[in-house]
């Protein structure tokens, strides 16, 4: 209240993040690689929906996915839940995977996010 009467700007509490994601290639080979991701609820409430968007660069793509689905459009993947894994309990998690294909050099993925708004660790 102090700092307020004085004209202190006040910054707003930070918030705890709802939901993360990390999505972490663990093998790489001359024509494709194997990535890993984890989806973690950590509201109080069932994470229903999610949606693991990223970039790859040209020359990579998805072959096929497992524990989840996902979409193409360009270079830009967008993974979703399975019948499943649809709705993530409150302090839960879903794991899956994804079998890509490259030609040339591996890159890893860019611009990783989990629901448009919590950046991937």
């Amino acid at each position: 209240m102090v700092a307020a009467a004085v004209g202190l700007a006040i910054p707003p509490a930070a918030h705890a993040a709802a939901a993360a994601a990390t999505l972490s290639v663990t093998s790489t080979w001359q024509t494709g690689f194997i990535a890993r991701f984890v989806i973690t609820n950590a509201s109080t409430v069932p994470l229903t929906d999610w949606k693991l968007e990223f970039d790859l660069p040209p020359g990579e793509s998805i072959s096929h996915t497992w524990s989840s689905t996902f979409t193409q459009y360009g270079t830009h993947y967008v993974v979703g839940p399975a019948n499943w894994n649809r709705s993530i309990a409150p302090g839960g998690t879903a794991t899956g995977g994804i079998r890509g294909v490259l030609s040339g050099f591996y890159s890893p993925p860019s611009n990783c996010v989990l629901n448009g708004q919590y950046r991937c660790n």
